[in-house]
């Protein structure tokens, strides 16, 4: 049966384009709130805004006419039903924390539109608290904190904010009748509340829908035994990301040519996405208009490579910094392959004893340009030559922190290097960085031996083999758990 997708394509009027645009955005936002600004600009009006003071990158300082879009599921349970599974977990009744979080880059030159998805345990420093933690967490006091964590620790500049809720979203779900998805087994998920007893394809509805997209203890029935799925936080962004082009899908073909069904998901939304106060309609507008012939299958999805590690007891996932750089290049607007300040980053760690030394230098190193993780001490004290330690194929990523260096340092390869692509271990000799780098790098003197026995991160030290290797590479897996087609 062809769907809505193959149906002739019909000359849309602004309104339907804007629909379009919005439904990608916002439906990303947290997955279904289709068409909320595609009304017009007195709807456009009635949509809540935030005050960002100075957190966004300014749109005319990045990414050539590209922008980006931080895009986040918040986690508060107010507004739902008293009887919720939500509000069942740890007793939450209320409070805010991004349950979902995901970056859109869409290039109107190009017609293009990517989708990054960070795992909301992923260790992280946290802007302005000199600590790390999850980044789930960095919305506690706002989204502010949340973006410059995301712009500080990624290199990545984020121009505009949309933030939708747990109600809203069940509204709109609700609004569109349901998005279908497939399941092979019959599935469940006792802390979401995921009640699915028969296999095959099941229109999912607003609660429903709820507690698949969050479910990380995702358990199928195979062969009369329940087993779970295993995949955690890795599994459910997939899934939501595969839910997002459901969405999209369902959104366009029930919302843009039905006026009345068009109306409620514009009234549905209103109430689900507050936006940024510097996102105006014309922005929305111009947009849609360049997006008018957008098809949800073209949006290109990833998620980052990461490693399974324990902090202080807790479960959490770290960036494997090497081969993240060339998916993060694409939302910095750097072509793939091009080595910049902005697309390395690095560890300050005080190899020499001095007082502050690297909250100092990890100040000078990110006004150089570069990306900086936490700095701390070093596991040795009294270093006389500063060293930069880097993974083997990471030479490149040394050499330009190298011509930075007023003293040149020598190099390490280390295979355990944590939080950054790099780590500068200051020593006796530092003598800080130049005001501009040199145009060539300097001679390297090479160490083969790793002195790095331990990992030390926000003052606590760690064996490195608390780390367990779980890697997952830049891209969706190609069939994730409930991801078939429906129909």
């Amino acid at each position: 049966m062809a769907s809505s997708l193959d149906a002739p394509r019909l000359r849309r009027t602004w309104p339907q384009r804007l629909l379009i645009w919005f439904n990608m955005l916002v439906v990303v936002g947290l997955l279904a709130a289709a068409g909320i600004l595609g009304y017009g600009y007195e709807k456009f009006g009635q949509i809540p805004r935030v005050e960002l003071g100075q957190a966004l990158s300014p749109q005319e300082d990045t990414l050539g006419g590209a922008e980006n879009y931080l895009i986040v599921g918040t986690d508060s349970a107010e507004g739902l039903d008293p009887n919720d599974p939500v509000r069942a977990q740890r007793g939450r009744v209320g409070g805010l924390r991004s349950d979902t979080i995901m970056i859109l880059h869409v290039d109107p030159a190009s017609e293009t539109a990517l989708l990054l998805s960070l795992p909301r345990d992923l260790f992280v420093p946290i802007a302005g608290t000199g600590g790390s933690a999850r980044i789930n967490s960095a919305i506690n006091t706002g989204p502010e904190r949340l973006i410059e964590t995301v712009q500080e620790y990624f290199s990545i500049p984020i121009n505009h904010y949309v933030q939708v809720d747990f109600a809203g979203f069940v509204s709109l779900v609700d609004t569109v009748d349901g998005v279908p998805v497939y399941f092979e087994y019959p599935t469940r998920d006792k802390k979401t509340g995921l009640n699915v007893p028969e296999a095959g394809c099941v229109e999912l509805r607003g609660d429903q829908a709820l507690a698949y997209v969050r479910s990380r203890a995702f358990e199928q029935q195979i062969d009369g035994r329940w087993r779970v799925d295993g995949t955690g936080d890795l599994g459910r962004v997939s899934r939501q990301q595969d839910f997002i082009k459901r969405a999209l899908r369902r959104a366009i073909s029930q919302g843009i040519r039905n006026p009345t069904k068009l109306d409620a998901l514009i009234n549905a939304g209103l109430d689900a996405v507050t936006v940024d106060s510097e996102l105006s309609a014309d922005d929305v507008v111009s947009l849609g208009n360049r997006f008018r012939s957008f098809n949800p299958d073209e949006l290109v999805l990833y998620t980052l490579p990461v490693t399974d590690d324990q902090v202080g007891g807790a479960a959490v996932l770290r960036l494997v910094d090497s081969e993240a750089q060339p998916i993060l290049d694409l939302f910095r607007g750097i072509d793939p392959g091009t080595l910049t300040e902005s697309s390395v980053r690095v560890r300050v760690l005080n190899g020499s004893g001095v007082s502050d030394q690297a909250t100092i230098v990890t100040t000078a190193v990110r006004l150089a340009g570069f990306g900086a993780a936490d700095p701390a001490d070093a596991p040795q004290q009294g270093v006389q030559r500063t060293e930069i330690h880097h993974p083997p194929g990471s030479v490149a990523a040394a050499d330009l922190l190298n011509r930075w260096l007023v003293t040149p340092a020598v190099f390490v390869e280390d295979d355990q290097v944590v939080g950054g692509d790099v780590a500068l271990v200051t020593g006796v000799d530092f003598a800080g960085l130049l005001e501009t780098p040199r145009d060539e790098a300097p001679a390297a003197v090479t160490s083969t031996t790793s002195t790095s026995t331990t990992t030390t991160i926000a003052g606590e030290t760690f064996p490195s083999s608390t780390t367990t290797t779980s890697t997952v590479i830049g891209a969706v897996p190609v069939e994730p758990v409930g991801t078939r087609p429906c129909g």
